[in-house]
């Protein structure tokens, strides 16, 4: 395997160099758009419908998300090339609010279209977003410190739901009915989500930065527009990427049904505490694998395949309990309402939390393998590009 590569920068003192221009910096901007503009958004999934009464109007926002952004992603790869991370992450960054504002109208006055046209506009920014905040991560660290900073960023990711879930629990702590959240949950959320916009701006370009070894990052931009987008088809078109489809396909499939199990058989409350909770399972499993990739005294081969083997059989696991929980909800004729002690609301909120716990193992898995491939920031460019593209086209089909 390749990794992304490096050469030798300056060789003065390391501490001369500007801590804004360091690897932990530009992990902490990355780290912080992440918590406000996607954390918050996955707060509002957390609860089960964006918040809402009903699953079927935001399911079909959320299914527009995916779909733009799976075309965007892909060629966003190429275009944050040219224009730079920092000008992706930045564009990335702007679509989050409208997003959660069309879910506030819809919450008040039932206005479909306004919450159609934030979740088209987030799902074009969002695709050069991820694209962007995946080279990152990957790309700026050295390699033996990649899954580390993998885990960092998914705990960034991760700290937003669980900080949004506290709010919601605050918020609807008294709602033991189903139903939508109130209207304040989604104000304080458009606010936080409005701060990833200057967070962004703080990211230094690639060539700029330095690692705590000396190194400096290698990238390279092709000659013209084209020879970008070829290159990324080209490499779309690859034996090994052709291979990895079906694992970014399904990576985050699972999104769609536990937004709709969360809101047709949990209480808002039951809903908000799910949206607090859950995250640390994927904060858990992120330093679990980071610890197992990074493992310098295995062979990187060995390293993988048992990451591999333990994630599938977590992920297995997950969908056959959720067959037989489903069998036997339908087998009662009427559905059931969990709030928090009531009797079956542990196995089924089990269900959640693990799907969470081997569904952020398996990204950051599929981070870690592509960042292997990559010979370059911009080959990386290309690839997460590709990664999260396909995997927005997968929860395209959950959320349809």
């Amino acid at each position: 395997m390749s990794s992304v590569s490096s050469h030798a920068g300056p060789t003065g003192p390391v501490a001369k160099q500007s801590f804004f221009r360091s690897v932990p910096f530009q992990i902490l901007v990355a780290c912080g758009v992440s918590f406000t503009a996607p954390g918050m958004w996955d707060a509002l999934g957390g609860l089960g419908a964006g918040g809402a009464a009903e699953p079927y109007a935001v399911s079909a926002a959320n299914a527009l998300v995916y779909g733009l952004f799976a075309i965007v992603c892909v060629a966003a790869g190429a275009i944050n090339n040219r224009i730079g991370l920092p000008y992706g992450l930045a564009i990335g960054a702007i679509g989050y609010p409208l997003y959660g504002a069309g879910l506030y109208t819809n919450n008040i006055s039932a206005n479909t279209w306004f919450m159609l046209f934030g979740s088209a506009l987030c799902g074009i920014s969002a695709g050069f977003f991820w694209a962007a905040e995946a080279a990152i991560i990957i790309g700026y660290p050295s390699p033996g410190d990649r899954a580390f900073y993998l885990a960092v960023w998914q705990t960034a990711k991760a700290s937003g739901p669980i900080v949004g879930g506290a709010i919601n629990l605050g918020l609807n702590a008294n709602r033991r009915t189903t139903g939508s959240v109130s209207p304040s949950t989604y104000i304080v959320f458009i606010v936080i989500m409005c701060l990833g916009l200057p967070i962004a701006l703080l990211l230094s370009p690639a060539r700029k930065v330095w690692r705590k070894d000396g190194t400096r990052i290698t990238t390279h931009q092709a000659a013209t527009w084209g020879a970008e987008f070829r290159a990324v088809a080209s490499l779309f078109l690859s034996r090994r990427i052709l291979l990895l489809l079906p694992a970014f396909f399904i990576s985050y499939f699972y999104n769609g049904f536990t937004s709709t199990w969360l809101t047709t058989y949990f209480t808002v409350r039951a809903r908000a505490f799910s949206s607090f909770l859950t995250n640390f399972a994927g904060i858990f499993s992120s330093f679990l694998i980071a610890a197992l990739l990074d493992r310098q005294s295995m062979h990187i081969q060995t390293r993988g395949r048992v990451a591999f083997c333990c994630i599938i059989t977590i992920l297995i696991g997950t969908w056959i309990w959720a067959s037989v929980l489903q069998k036997e909800f339908y087998a009662r004729g009427e559905a059931p309402v969990f709030d928090w002690f009531t009797a079956g609301f542990g196995k089924s909120y089990a269900l959640v939390f693990f799907w969470q716990f081997g569904g952020q193992a398996f990204q950051q898995f599929l981070y870690w393998l592509v960042g292997q491939y990559a010979t370059d920031l911009s080959h990386l460019s290309y690839l997460t590009g590709i990664l999260r593209g396909v995997e927005a086209l997968g929860q395209t089909v959950a959320w349809a």
